[in-house]
Order: C-alpha cells, then sequence, then structure tokens
C-alpha cells in the first residue's frame, strides 16, 4: 500500500468564473420585489426578508436592534408561549440579524407547514404587538451583556471605533450604549419606529427550496399586506479624513493582552478598488498566511491571531486590522503591524504568493455559494449595491487579473501610517504594570 508524503500539497486546480443561475423574479401588489431561487430536493423553504433599515438609520440608540429581535414575542393573535410553541411544532426557525444598513430575516420552514405556520410569521413580522413585559426582560439581558462587555479590552476597542469612525454623522451607532440608552426604549418608541421603516418600499424578498404554485401563492398572499410607505435614504458619506492618524487610548488594569485596532474609512462596495483591494486585504491579514499574521504570530509571537477587514456600508466602508497582543508588548505589536504595512508599499509580493491568496479568495468565494441557500444569500448581499447573480462571474474573473504592480499600488494608496486611527484598550505606557 503506498503512503501518502503528507509533506507535499496537493496540486492546485485551476478555479474558472462562472455565473450563478439567475433567480425568477416577481412583483408583489405592493411592489416588493420576490427572487425565487428553485431548489427540487430541498423541502425545508427557506424564507429571506431584507428591510433596508438598520442601526445606521435608527432615531435612537438600540430601537432597531430591540424592534426587530422582539418580533417573536410580539405577536397579536398568540402569547409568546404559544408563539414558540407553534414554531417548534411545525419545525420552524426564525432569526434575525440586524446589520448598519439592513435587516435580515431568514424564516426556514418544512415544505408541508407552509400554509400553516408562514401566515402567523407574517402577521408577527408586520403587525408587531409589541409587549411591556417581553422588552423589560430584554432590557434586563441587555444592561447585563453591557455590564460584562465593558471589562472586555476587544468589546471596548471595537467600540472605539465606531464612535471614531463614524463621526458625528450616526449618532445612533458610535454613541456609547448605557444603561440609560437601554432603558430609554418604550413599546411606543418601538412601534413607531417599525411602523416607519417596515414599508414595502424597504423590503426585498428571497426564497428557496423545492417550490410550486400553491407555496408562490402562501407567500404572496403573506406578503402583500406589508403596507407602502416612505423608503429609506441613501446614507451620507463620511469624510475620508475624519479622525486619521489619531491615538485613542483607554487603560484597562489586571488584564494580560491589549487589544489594539488599526482603522479608517476604504473603499465602497462598487468602486473600482474594490476587488484589487479585497485581494490586498487578505494578503495582509485576512487569511492564515497573511504576512501580519506570519510576522506577529508566526515569527515574533506577539499574539494568537491578528486579521483584517472590510465592513461595507453606503457607498464606503471601514478597514480595520484588529488583535489581541501581549500587554508588555503592545507597542512593539503596533510597530510590527505598520512595518508590515510600510513593506507592502515597498516590496513587490511574487507570484507565487499572489497565485495562492487569489486560490484562497477563489475558494472561498465557492464555497460561500455551494447550497442554493447560500447561493440566495449571497444574491440578497449583491442586491443592497444594485449587483445581480453575475457578480460572482465578474469577481473571481476580477481576481486573475490583480497584478503584483496592482498591490503594491494600493498598498501605497491607502497605506500610509497617517491613514490610520489608533486604538488601544488595555496596557500601552511603559510605566504601567499588571496589578
Amino acid at each position: 500500500m503506498t503512503s501518502i508524503n503528507r509533506a507535499i500539497p496537493p496540486e492546485i486546480q485551476p478555479i474558472e468564473a462562472f455565473a450563478l443561475a439567475k433567480p425568477r423574479r416577481d412583483i408583489l401588489s405592493n411592489s416588493i420585489p420576490v427572487f425565487y431561487f428553485d431548489n427540487p430536493y430541498l423541502d425545508l423553504i427557506h424564507i429571506l426578508l431584507q428591510v433596508r433599515t438598520g442601526s445606521m438609520y435608527q432615531p435612537e440608540k438600540h430601537v432597531c436592534n430591540f424592534a426587530f429581535s422582539l418580533l417573536r414575542e410580539s405577536s397579536a393573535q398568540f402569547s409568546p408561549q404559544e408563539m414558540s410553541e407553534k414554531l417548534d411544532y411545525y419545525g420552524t426557525n426564525v432569526t434575525v440579524n440586524v446589520g448598519l444598513e439592513c435587516v435580515q430575516i431568514l424564516i426556514s420552514v418544512p415544505k408541508n407547514d407552509i400554509s400553516e405556520i408562514v401566515p402567523a410569521v407574517a402577521d408577527f413580522i408586520t403587525f408587531p404587538e409589541y409587549r411591556t413585559e417581553n422588552l423589560r426582560i430584554m432590557q434586563d439581558k441587555e444592561i447585563k451583556n453591557l455590564a460584562y462587555n465593558v471589562q472586555k479590552t476587544d468589546y471596548c476597542s471595537w467600540r472605539i471605533m465606531w464612535r471614531e469612525m463614524l463621526g458625528g454623522l450616526f449618532p445612533t451607532v458610535s454613541e456609547f450604549a448605557t444603561a440609560d440608552t437601554i432603558n430609554n426604549l418604550t413599546k411606543s418608541k418601538l412601534k413607531e419606529y417599525h411602523s416607519e421603516c417596515f414599508c414595502a418600499e424597504n423590503v426585498s424578498i428571497f426564497v428557496t427550496g423545492n417550490l410550486d404554485s400553491h407555496m408562490e401563492d402562501v407567500i404572496r398572499k403573506a406578503w402583500e399586506p406589508i403596507p407602502n410607505g416612505t423608503p429609506s435614504p441613501a446614507l451620507p458619506e463620511i469624510p475620508m479624513s475624519v479622525n486619521s492618524g489619531r491615538l485613542f487610548y483607554e487603560p484597562m488594569r489586571n488584564c494580560m493582552q491589549s487589544s489594539i485596532v488599526l482603522c479608517r474609512l476604504s473603499t465602497g462596495y462598487n468602486d473600482n478598488d474594490r476587488t484589487a483591494f479585497s485581494v490586498l486585504n487578505t494578503l495582509t491579514g485576512g487569511y492564515f498566511s497573511s504576512w501580519l499574521m506570519q510576522n506577529l504570530r508566526e515569527r515574533q509571537g506577539l499574539t494568537y491571531g491578528i486579521s483584517s477587514s472590510s465592513t461595507y456600508f453606503g457607498k464606503q466602508s471601514i478597514f480595520a486590522i484588529n488583535s489581541d497582543v501581549n500587554a508588555d508588548r503592545t507597542q512593539e505589536a503596533l510597530d510590527s503591524c505598520f512595518e508590515e504595512l510600510q513593506r507592502l508599499q515597498e516590496k513587490m509580493v511574487s507570484d507565487e504568493e499572489l497565485l495562492m491568496v487569489k486560490n484562497y479568495m477563489a475558494g472561498i468565494q465557492l464555497r460561500a455559494a455551494d447550497t442554493t441557500v447560500n447561493a440566495m444569500q449571497k444574491f440578497a448581499y449583491w442586491h443592497r449595491f444594485g449587483l445581480d447573480e453575475t457578480e460572482m462571474f465578474r469577481y473571481l474573473t476580477n481576481i486573475k487579473k490583480v497584478t503584483p504592480e496592482d498591490i503594491h499600488s494600493l498598498a501605497k494608496k491607502y497605506f500610509s501610517h497617517n491613514n490610520f486611527t489608533q486604538i488601544i484598550v488595555g496596557h500601552y505606557f511603559a510605566n504601567e504594570k499588571n496589578e
């Protein structure tokens, strides 16, 4: 029997660019678009409602998260316990994800039960009756979570990042949460917010599974009662110079690590630089063999892990490098981060390493759309930026075109030391000692 030499990696197979299947499209009587992704082998139907609202649109801190997170407990027809039992009985799951500029509600329901459960779910999503007792329970829970989180260096570093990156344009996101901001919420505030933002103009629906005409009729009748209203406006752009190059330090005693974040406003999802910048991001700190990981973790042992990523919203994004590092070597870790950013500006990445990064990114993209449900969710994400199923083809094609010269040019454009806001929570100055 031939043994396998695991020191020799398998041969890399090139990934060809391709487009995902085009979904069927319907328009409800209230003008809501519905996109159908057929899969005759999937009897667990997935319905995704994407609502163009989020924490950037909320008039008061927390109101978006509370208004949508409490929907399951806000049925006018059933008590929270009855609704929970009904969902369990029919094997239905309802999950809510509140983002910066959109809210996603994913409903998973067996095909045979869709007539029984979808109308009830649609009713509490569209016409919720919030209950003071459920609001109070969630407030108490969030206050306890906040008290725990403010003792964590990584939580504190991220909330400073949002405050400094978003400036005064989005105060309900950037202001720090407190027990008072949580307790200020009332049932009437949740109701008013939901009535204003949950309108047909803000909703898109995506459905996948073993679909038929009866099921589509159920979905149509369930969501056509969503009222028309005023669509959410386009998000304002943040000046790129806001707080660039500043240092924010928050001491935290009795901790073995410091959390560091280097961040800046960056390219939007539809910008010409976006695909090439995503390659640069991956090379910098977006996978295990990235330059930051190899330096700070593998060579110097400053951290267990370090990463970089882009968070997209509107026509912009926030690019951030973050890590938890040994407290007594915080400055060394910061210096090493900037050394790698400088090296990317000065040294040309090799063709071999760039090819490895491209293949890794292409594989991640394919795995993100390897099922009908995943493909539907990717399509929903692209739909936010006015794109369609052909974005997969464009992305894979454009990745192949990125050259070492492109990486070098983008690093010089975006990675200047003065462009980054530095945030440190923990121990930083040499005269501070662990107690």
